[in-house]
């Protein structure tokens, strides 16, 4: 009977060691520790601050002018991307902003003569992106205030519905 006791107690001894073993190799995969490659969720960007290809964006959204004048000439281009699956016109335009920055003033009601926009409806492939040439050409012997703003609107003219999205790029102009 002594043997049978022993014999017993060995099998729940070896019985406890291989439900440790199990719990142990359940816990290590568990916590993730594989050879398997890492895989990114679906949308998930690898370049930080790379905008996305599925969505309609434009850059810079604000173009600072230092020490303009009466009589000067800035040109910037202005980048808009076609988030859409298929080819879609925008509409580029100069814009009167709904409100501007800390400082700066609404800009003169000529400045919209001053802004020329080199293609106001381009017509961007689907996932594709251009660059338009925006130029603020301010006469000779025009005035304005000392620091203005104007704005430069960019919509998708295929959007449908009541509500429709604008993008603009903030122009920020300072006068010598």
């Amino acid at each position: 009977m002594g043997k049978s006791k022993s014999w017993h107690f060995a099998k729940r001894i070896l019985l406890l060691g291989l439900v440790l073993v199990a719990i142990l190799a359940c816990a290590a995969c568990a916590s993730g520790n594989s050879n398997s490659p890492y895989v990114p969720p679906t949308g998930y960007t690898p370049v930080p601050g790379e905008p996305p290809i599925d969505k309609t964006w434009i850059s810079p959204g604000k173009v600072e002018v230092g020490n303009f004048y009466s009589g000067a000439e800035a040109e910037y281009p202005l980048t808009v991307h076609n988030g859409n699956d298929s080819q879609t016109t925008f509409a580029v335009t100069y814009r009167i902003p709904d409100h501007v920055a800390s400082g700066y003033s609404y800009p003169p009601e000529e400045a919209q003569t001053w802004v020329i926009i080199a293609d106001s409806t381009p017509v961007i492939a689907p996932y594709g992106t251009v660059d338009i040439a925006i130029t603020l050409q301010m006469p000779k012997g025009t005035d304005a205030p000392d620091e203005w703003e104007f704005w430069v609107s960019v919509m998708d003219e295929s959007q449908t519905g009541m509500v429709h999205t604008e993008i603009c790029s903030r122009w920020l102009i300072d006068m010598r």
